[in-house]
């Protein structure tokens, strides 16, 4: 990291040791609402959320002992009480957050077998590019925080509390916002993906690309992802010069006009009409 750590979790990043988290992002301001990143430190009797705790001087951080595993494992199995197990049909597959932390530390049975799943019903405000399965959320306010800090809108965010805890908006209403898609990138889970590639491919069978975004002046740093010679989806490359690691939804979802508006040849414009030219 380019600033001082003033957290654990800063901490630990910036020497390398990876702590399982969910809410937390480095251009976001700190929810400490996962509960995922818990550590021991010799300043407290209890355990600590280890992105919301600061650094303290002589502050001795135990981040692998058998309290802290059990802790983490315990975490797992709430947020893991009311999740579908629609794992086979989930887009994000194989990029699931949820999925790499319940195989790495999450536990081979559950306390809770005659416990009936929540159901939450699905957001319509984000238009027809992002597409919402809200029965997933695991309530990281990723999605929140962005809304609220990066495109200024307020309106968004949780509803009740306890068991009817839910993300959304009191009215139903549609956001227009350019950077909406970067929300589908932010969502640990299956919860928010994109529409436009929903069921068409997986992730450990795209071809990865580099490329440059030019549907725009800023030159956005893009990654490409091909399928047997079809572009399937376009995501942002971390490039803190020019677009952080945000995305415009112009040059997120505009992929398509390459097999339906495609322009194969040169045309000029004669009486109103374009005719195919050398």
């Amino acid at each position: 990291m380019n600033v001082a750590p003033s957290t654990v979790f800063q901490f630990c990043a910036k020497y390398g040791i990876n702590l399982p988290c969910f809410c937390y992002h480095e251009k976001l301001t700190i929810a400490g609402n996962c509960r995922m990143c818990l550590v021991e430190v010799n300043t407290s009797m209890n355990l600590v959320i280890a992105c919301a705790m600061p650094l303290l001087n002589k502050m001795r951080i135990y981040t692998n002992s058998k309290r802290v595993r059990r802790a983490r494992e315990n975490v797992l199995e709430f947020l893991l009480l009311n999740h579908p197990l629609d794992c086979p049909i989930c887009d994000q597959g194989g990029e699931c957050d949820l999925q790499d932390l319940a195989l790495v530390i999450g536990s081979d049975r559950s306390r809770f077998y005659e416990f009936y799943k929540r159901s939450v019903d699905n957001l319509y405000c984000f238009g027809p590019l992002v597409k919402t399965i809200m029965t997933r959320c695991i309530h990281c306010t990723r999605c929140v925080r962005f809304l609220n800090e990066i495109s200024d809108i307020q309106n968004f965010g949780v509803v009740g509390r306890g068991s009817m805890m839910e993300i959304g908006v009191y009215v139903t209403q549609f956001f227009s916002d350019e950077l909406l898609g970067n929300i589908i990138d932010l969502c640990p889970v299956g919860a928010l993906t994109s529409m436009p590639y929903a069921f068409n491919a997986r992730s450990w069978e795209l071809q990865k690309f580099k490329s440059v975004d030019i549907l725009d002046a800023l030159g956005s740093s893009i990654r490409v992802d091909v399928v047997n010679n079809q572009v399937m989806r376009i995501l942002p490359v971390l490039d803190e010069a020019i677009n952080e690691e945000w995305l415009t939804n112009k040059a997120r979802f505009s992929y398509d006009a390459l097999s339906v508006q495609r322009v194969c040849y040169p045309q000029i414009r004669l009486c109103n009409k374009f005719v195919i030219v050398s």
